[in-house]
């Protein structure tokens, strides 16, 4: 049986007046489920109906491919970063690494990945107009989230900032789960700048950005060691199981700040010598910030409190 016998089971008369009837759709599921080829004679108004039907196979054909095109959009939209225009409402950027959205006058880039190659936070800051360089350097645990250090140019926006850091949701504390670190800068501030934001450490990481290790969330917190022998800050050190090193100090004139003297010198410590401060070096490790005198004022900390 050839593919003109199929298609004779449906008769002209059947086809009058019903070009939607239950006997043109049999028609035309046997022309989409066979190739139509020249050589196929079909008597009267069914050979006249085959291009028509033809056509709208065609036309089927082209929605398909449009289809699988359009899918293919939406993948690369879910799986890429991408950036929404004005025509999204507010310019902004998405990635594994970054979020940048603009909130009234200040962009808020939240830090998903605080490990990412800085790259990723730069090629985010880029898409929205701005030419901000991050990188995220790990940090004792009152550090984390603080700009650790900042090179900018150019001025200040209309509202009188340019960039600061901060927590999503607002006020959150970081550590929490849900709450994340963000970089805050001015829409009207078209400078450059260069930004180093605090992150927590990885294990065996020295922290690049410390803070005293007195302070709330640091491993001494509660005690004061500043101005206290060496002998006995260790003696607190060690029953908190901590290690500690130390870092010779050179007062300046009238104690107003310090320099620091060669590493190598710190194994004349004694424990009579002065403590001045101790920072978080890395996760259970403290440096002691010590002179062999007593003096009148503390050369790092002057006439304010660590706990300051």
């Amino acid at each position: 049986m050839n593919d003109v016998q199929h298609l004779a089971r449906v008769h002209d008369e059947s086809l009058a007046g019903q070009s939607s009837g239950a006997g043109a759709r049999a028609l035309l599921a046997s022309i989409m489920a066979e190739p139509v080829t020249e050589t196929a004679q079909a008597p009267g108004r069914l050979r006249r109906l085959l291009p028509d039907l033809g056509a709208a196979r065609s036309r089927t054909r082209r929605l398909v491919v449009g289809a699988v095109a359009v899918a293919g959009i939406v993948a690369a939209a879910v799986l890429g970063p991408t950036v929404l225009g004005e025509r999204g409402g507010t310019p902004s950027y998405a990635s594994a690494a970054i979020d940048i959205e603009l909130r009234g006058d200040m962009y808020v880039a939240t830090i998903k990945d605080p490990f990412a190659d800085h790259a990723k936070y730069t090629e985010g800051f880029k898409a929205v107009g701005l030419n901000v360089n991050l990188r995220m350097v790990p940090s004792s645990p009152s550090k984390v989230g603080k700009i650790a250090g900042m090179s900018l140019s150019g001025r200040l926006a209309d509202n009188g900032r340019s960039i600061e850091s901060g927590t999503a949701p607002e006020g959150c504390e970081l550590g929490a789960e849900g709450c994340a670190t963000t970089i805050i800068v001015a829409r009207g501030w078209t400078g450059w700048a260069s930004v180093r934001l605090g992150r927590a450490a990885e294990p065996g990481e020295k922290y690049q950005n410390w803070g005293s290790a007195m302070k709330k969330g640091e491993v001494l917190e509660g005690y004061r060691a500043d101005q206290k022998t060496v002998g006995e800050v260790l003696a607190e050190v060690r029953r908190r199981g901590l290690k500690a090193v130390f870092q010779v100090i050179v007062p300046s004139p009238g104690n107003d700040g310090f320099s620091l003297r060669p590493a190598d010198q710190a194994g004349e410590v004694g424990d009579d010598w002065i403590v001045w401060e101790v920072q978080s070096e890395q996760a259970g490790v403290v440096r002691l910030m010590v002179t062999k005198e007593r003096l009148a004022k503390n050369p790092v900390y002057g006439d304010h409190s660590p706990a300051e």
